[in-house]
């Protein structure tokens, strides 16, 4: 007479063999993945042949952008490299070679620096030469106060035209050049804390300028620059597969 099966021995031989079916099922569709990659490698391969432009195309391509030249000059071109590269399909960029170049380049992918200041303008007419001689020694006067205690500022922007005025002479928080005034500039240049030593003339007058705060751009997480690494990476491998073409069409002699 057989012995009778415990409970327990029969759900652990259903276990045994449900991990052998499941350790199974993954090895098939490790090798189906792996299969359905290798063809989507090759269809990738195969446009990118396809789409890949011949030395007459690259002519035509450079004269659109007045890049004149002798064929072989051409396909050793950086500028037609980079006009061309588009038309190369590449696989995309693995997370990880996403994450390593990220790291490696933590100051590309950083916010912008912030600049906070103010000013003072003395508005008018440059062309008066009665009133700018009067308007620059008062802009002067103006700086040499700032210089020696900033904080008289509130007490001086009365003496700022009203647009200027309106906004207490605040100028930011701003990135670099995205300030759009003759006096750019001249506040770009200055430091923390820094008052610019002179009147800085523009067509709407002159301007004192201070500097108050500086924030430097802080890194920004990979999640968030995630997008843009990739398609740093995918131009990247575009510009190389654009060059290993024209290396190909001048090894050919196709020139």
């Amino acid at each position: 007479m057989r012995p009778r099966r415990r409970a327990f021995d029969l759900v652990a031989l259903r276990t045994h063999r449900d991990g052998s079916d499941r350790a199974a099922s993954d090895d098939q569709d490790q090798q189906a993945l792996t299969a359905y990659e290798a063809s989507a490698l090759e269809t990738l391969m195969a446009i990118g042949r396809a789409a890949a432009p011949s030395v007459d195309e690259i002519r035509r391509i450079a004269a659109r952008n007045s890049i004149i030249g002798g064929a072989t000059d051409l396909l050793r071109d950086p500028r037609v490299i980079a006009l061309i590269a588009e038309r190369f399909p590449v696989r995309a960029p693995d997370p990880a070679a996403c994450r390593t170049y990220y790291q490696a380049n933590l100051d590309q992918f950083r916010a912008p620096t912030l600049y906070q200041g103010r000013e003072i303008l003395i508005g008018g007419d440059l062309g008066d030469r009665a009133w700018r001689g009067e308007a620059y020694g008062r802009a002067e006067r103006i700086v040499a106060m700032l210089v020696y205690n900033r904080r008289v500022f509130d007490d001086l922007v009365i003496y700022s035209s009203a647009a200027s005025r309106a906004k207490g002479g605040c100028i930011g928080p701003i990135t670099r050049n995205a300030w759009d005034s003759e006096a750019a500039t001249a506040f770009f240049s200055l430091k923390a804390g820094e008052v610019f030593p002179l009147p800085v003339p523009s067509s709407k007058g002159f301007h004192v300028l201070v500097m108050d705060c500086i924030e430097p751009g802080r890194p920004r997480g990979f999640p968030d620059v995630h997008r843009e690494v990739d398609a740093v990476l995918t131009a990247r491998a575009q510009r190389a597969a654009a060059a290993r073409h024209c290396a190909t069409l001048l090894a050919a002699g196709a020139v």
